[in-house]
Order: structure tokens, then sequence, then C-alpha cells
């Protein structure tokens, strides 16, 4: 098993681009750890440094304590699952799966147990004898991990292993993948652009964009307590919706909406900030009918519902607000939403029960529960709110 510890890593290419900015933390020994981010946010660059395909500019990175900057990746016993799979075409499964014993020349006798232990776990022992093109996508990207996972490595790497693979056959693998991790018990540090694959696969995660590591955490903690704008629009599907909000005498003003109300109790707000970002994710919205009342922490507006989206069981209904801001508004919230504009309209998503029957046109009465709303400061984007 391995404990892995980066302590100000960066990475910078001759051309003077940092791809990873001083990152410091520690993967536990045991741990599914997930680096997730958009394309070019360095996660991949992340991942090729601890298993050494690509060279560190400065800090250490340690196995168990110690550092393995210096060490080739055939040194630092740790096995790399690449997205492309990088099966070879000539060689039958079992061949593929004994490669990398054979190259370090393990007794025949010895690679065959391994091979057959590591078969059956994989359920693979009926494909032992057959060629890579006769193998569904699933089935060529259990063989990747096989030739991992025979060496008995200290820990796994995966590089986007299910971006090949389609939406089906992706769920299906994502569920092997962790039961596979949950039975070997190995470190494991899994780099994808999928928030779902980050979020239903990770004991923690780790949040990148533009080379620096925002916010690591569980699951939960960064749906729940995003550290700042960035982590709270990436996590979740569909993202969170932003609102620019004004403090007004312990109330707080919602500008595009013309709603106020009581500032939440359970929220912290420093006294200098009059203004804030105010974040409400799509499925804390809720129909209020004539017939359930208001509660007392909820908060309820109008709105003309534009669009409809049928998911079965759920339902995403689009309708746009007033792009209304006030005059010294902050450039980072001015940036909020750009993909969402329509002129001088801001387009707002909501999760709904599909039992509500929405039609598109249809004018409802829409509310939200006041202690789930998140708060970031207009100026840094960092999170306000304590709960």
């Amino acid at each position: 098993m391995a404990k892995i510890e980066l302590s100000n890593v960066t990475k910078q290419f001759p051309d003077g681009t940092v791809a990873v900015s001083a990152t410091s933390f520690v993967i536990n020994d045991g741990e599914f750890f997930i680096l997730v981010g958009p394309s070019g946010c360095g996660k991949s660059t992340l991942l090729h440094m601890i298993v050494g395909l690509e060279g560190v500019s400065s800090g250490e990175i340690r196995l168990d304590g110690k550092v393995i900057n210096h060490l080739d990746p055939k040194d630092r016993n740790m096995a790399m699952v690449f997205q492309s799979y990088a099966l070879y075409p000539h060689m039958n499964v079992r061949q593929n799966i004994a490669f990398p014993l054979v190259m370090a020349k393990v007794p025949k006798k010895e690679i065959n147990k391994r091979v057959e232990e590591t078969a059956a776990i994989l359920e693979l022992s009926h494909l032992l004898d057959s060629k890579p093109r006769n193998l569904s996508g699933g089935q060529r990207q259990r063989v990747a991990m096989g030739r991992a996972i025979v060496r008995n490595p200290q820990a796994f790497l995966l590089d986007e292993p299910l971006s090949n693979l389609d939406a089906r056959l992706r769920n299906q693998m994502r569920t092997e993948l962790a039961r596979l991790q949950k039975r070997l018990g190995t470190t494991t540090v899994y780099v994808t652009h999928d928030q779902t694959e980050a979020m239903t696969l990770g004991d923690r995660v780790a949040v990148l964009n533009k080379g620096v590591v925002q916010q690591i955490g569980t699951p939960y903690e960064l749906y729940r307590q995003p550290g700042d704008l960035f982590v709270a629009g990436f996590v979740g599907s569909p993202a969170m919706n932003f609102f620019p909000v004004q403090l007004r005498d312990s109330r707080l003003f919602f500008f595009s909406l013309d709603l106020e109300i009581n500032f939440p109790e359970s929220m912290t707000l420093p006294s200098q900030h009059q203004y804030a970002i105010a974040g409400i994710r799509p499925e804390d919205f809720y129909v209020l009918s004539d017939e359930s009342g208001q509660h007392p922490k909820q908060a309820a507006f109008d709105t003309q519902v534009d669009v409809v989206e049928w998911l079965g069981a759920e339902v995403l209904i689009y309708f746009q607000i007033k792009n209304n801001q006030w005059p010294d508004m902050p450039a980072l919230t001015r940036d909020l939403n750009l993909d969402k504009k329509s002129g001088d309209k801001w387009q707002i998503t909501a999760k709904l029960d599909a039992s509500h029957r929405i039609k598109e046109g249809d004018r409802i009465k829409l509310t939200f529960d006041i202690d789930k709303l998140h708060l970031f400061d207009p100026q840094t984007g960092e999170r306000l709110t304590a709960k």
C-alpha cells in the first residue's frame, strides 16, 4: 500500500507556461483520490508527475515518506492505466496481462498464477485466449486494469480511463471500479473531467482550475460547502445558479428577483461586506402552490417557464430573470453566468418533481429554503457562509 505526499509541487514548461502551481496535499493509504477539473486545468500533468512521466519543476513527491522525484517510472512501484488502454493487438488477453511480469523476468509459474488470479478478479477468465479486437470496450478496459493489478503495485494511477466508453458502459465500469478498489484496498489516484465520476467514486476529491487546487474534500463537503465560486459552479449538475445580493439591515435583497428575505441565522457574513453573490442549486427550488402556503424559511417569487426538459421522475425548467446589477459591481460578479446571458436577462435552472406537469409558458411561483443558500465574496469569489 502507499501514502503519497505532495509538497509545493510545481510544473513549469520551457515556454514559461505554469501547468501546476505550488500544490501540497496528502493521499492516504488505501484512499480513492480523485483529481477533477475542466480540460487544461493541470490534472493529468499532476498525475504524470506522481507516476514519473513528467518531471517536477520544484517541490517534492514522497511515497511512504521517501522522496521519489529522481526515480524513473519503472522504479516507483506504481501502475498506470491510460485512456487509450494501450493493449498490444497481436497479444491475447493472457499475454497482455502478463506483459509487465514478463518484462520484470518473474518466473513463468508465478506469472501464470498471478494472471489467473487477476483474470478471476476481473471476470476475464473465459477471455484469456481472445485478442483485443474481439473484446468490447468494457472488456478492453478490464484487461488494461488487469495489467496494472497483476503487478501488485503500491498505487494505481488512472488517467480518464472511462472517457472512450459509451454512457451505458461508463456507468457499468464506474460501479466495477468502485467495487474493485474496495476489494483490493490499493491507493488509487484517478483523473477525470466528469464530475459524476468524481462524486460517485472518490473518498476525497481535489478540484483543479488553471493549475491550482481550489478545494479538497469529500463529495458531500464539495457539494454542501463549496469553498469558492468555481467549485460551486463546477460541482453539481445542473450547475448552481448565482444572484447578486445586497445586505440591508439583516436582510438580503435579490436585485434580479426584486426579492428581500431575512438573513439566515445559520449563516455568517463579515460586517465589511455590503454585497455578496448568492448561490442556489437547481434542486433546491420548489413549486409553491396556493394550497401549500409559504414556510417562514422559504422565499417565493413568480416567474414564467421558457423551456422544459422532462427527465422521467424529474423535470428541468429554464426561466429568465432581470440582469439587475449594482452600480459598483466588482468585475468578478459581472463575469458570472456569461454563458447564460441573453441581452439583459439571465437564464436560471430549476430541477423539480415531474408530478407538477409544468409546461412551457406556464407562470409558476417558485420558492427555496433560505438555509440552503450559499454566499460568496464578490471580490475574491471565496465562500462567506458558515454552516
